[in-house]
């Protein structure tokens, strides 16, 4: 299951950045973000594939941030694409991937991602 996220829930699931650098990441299991806007055709084309991808891993916190809703979100990860997926395993590692992908790609990028 795939989980919006505004500014309030992503200062609590993910981490607080208005305690800037030293806030402590806050997420409990190996966690994909994707950063999506309303009016693009890729990001339109990967929301059915990601939720595919997010019921086959239950175990992997799955959210979803429109960027023009929520910039100050997308900015944290210096995101200026779209659609982009950040993926942080639970020691705090991240990868990020830009682009539309099938969705037999986007499962094996989150197999590599979290060593599944």
């Amino acid at each position: 299951m795939i989980h919006d996220l505004d500014e309030k829930l992503f200062k609590t699931k993910v981490f607080d950045y208005d305690k800037g650098d030293d806030a402590p990441l806050l997420i409990k299991n190996d966690t994909v973000i994707e950063f999506w806007v309303t009016w693009c055709p890729h990001c339109q084309a990967m929301m059915p594939r990601y939720e595919k991808v997010s019921e086959e891993y239950p175990s992997i916190d799955c959210y979803r941030v429109e960027m023009e809703q929520h910039p100050a979100i997308a900015n944290q990860f210096n995101i200026e694409a779209f659609p982009a997926f950040v993926f942080i395993d639970k020691d705090g590692n991240m990868k990020k991937w830009v682009g539309e992908i099938p969705t037999e790609e986007l499962a094996t990028f989150v197999k590599e991602a979290f060593h599944y």
